[in-house]
């Protein structure tokens, strides 16, 4: 590592330490929500110096990458086989619906294509996670991660909340039913497991398994985003092949590891705990290129891009159990 790397990589690490012990007493915020507001708040305040920026931009990015990929070894692909085929049909048509939507959202505020894809696939599969791992592939451009990761964390904490009680007291949805609007609806595994919860352990368990299909995803919306974009990234040409991350590579290689048994519990937890704290030193690095220029003036609109796409994301899977869960 290059000696100039060591200032911002231990910034993002002490940030990573904070969120986690932050989270301690505040478990519904998470501790990844913690990571990036930490580290918003230190890359305009104590840690903004430009001694930071080499260490923050090797978190966000390397750092990054192989925290996408470990994600791999906590995906047990039997959770597709245990909702059946009506299940894979509703996530399908939940991630491709939620994506174009954002899209439609995004032109009509007058976003950028980019900024409009990170909020989609943010909102449509798992969150942060997601966001970062299409960020490279799409060519998006460093200001246009921050506030989509931002936005959609503010607001699946918010509707962590009201999706339990909209299932339960106002649609009176079965366990079923239920853990398809929140495990669909909610952006982080965190607040799936929470708003689960909040009806049962049966409502619990079926959210986690519609998100897991979620997360199973992942690597083919950035398969399919790579193919699509073929155009310039990091001025190289792509051209006519189908570019496929080698992070994406592992992350498929260590699930179909898992799900064959191939690796054992203590090396998943050990991969999946390497996984988590790594992902938190990243968006502790991605808050902290957000500055609070970028969120007076982009930060307002972006929330109303947020709350729109949600009331029509979540007005898709009523749609969505309705047809196909019933």
């Amino acid at each position: 590592m290059k000696k100039d790397m060591i200032n911002g990589l231990v910034a993002c690490v002490i940030i990573a330490i904070l969120a986690k012990v932050t989270s301690i007493f505040l478990p519904l915020v998470g501790s990844t929500s913690l990571a990036i507001i930490i580290g918003i708040i230190g890359g305009n305040t104590l840690v903004k110096d430009k001694k930071y920026i080499p260490g923050v931009k090797f978190s966000e990015k390397k750092i990054l990458t192989m925290a996408i990929m470990l994600l791999g070894a906590t995906l047990h692909l039997s959770a597709i086989i245990s909702l059946g085929i009506k299940g894979v049909i509703f996530i399908l048509l939940q991630i491709t619906f939620v994506i174009g939507i954002n899209l439609v959202v995004g032109k009509a505020l007058g976003f950028s294509k980019n900024f409009s894809l990170l909020m989609g696939t943010g909102n449509a599969v798992c969150g942060s996670s997601a966001i970062a791992a299409v960020a490279p592939v799409l060519g998006a451009k460093e200001d246009e991660v921050g506030i989509p990761i931002a936005v959609v964390n503010l607001i699946g904490t918010i509707f962590m909340f009201i999706l339990p009680v909209f299932a339960f007291k106002i649609l009176g949805y079965t366990p079923l039913e239920s853990g398809g609007l929140i495990g669909g609806g909610l952006q982080s595994v965190g607040q799936v497991v929470v708003g689960g919860n909040f009806l049962g352990e049966e409502v619990a368990k079926f959210s986690i398994l519609f998100k897991m299909i979620r997360i199973s995803m992942l690597g083919g919306v950035v398969l399919i985003f790579s193919f699509m974009n073929n155009k310039e990234i990091d001025n190289t040409k792509i051209k006519n092949k189908l570019p496929i991350p080698p992070f994406i590579i592992g992350f498929f290689i260590l699930s179909i590891l898992v799900t064959l048994g191939l690796i054992n519990n203590q090396i998943k937890d050990i991969l999946g705990f390497l996984s988590k704290n790594l992902l938190l030193i990243a968006m502790a690095g991605i808050g902290m290129r957000v500055k609070f220029k970028e969120l007076l003036s982009e930060g307002p609109k972006a929330l109303l891009f947020g709350i729109i796409a949600m009331f029509f994301q979540i007005t898709l899977l009523i749609v969505l159990i309705k047809l196909i869960l019933n």
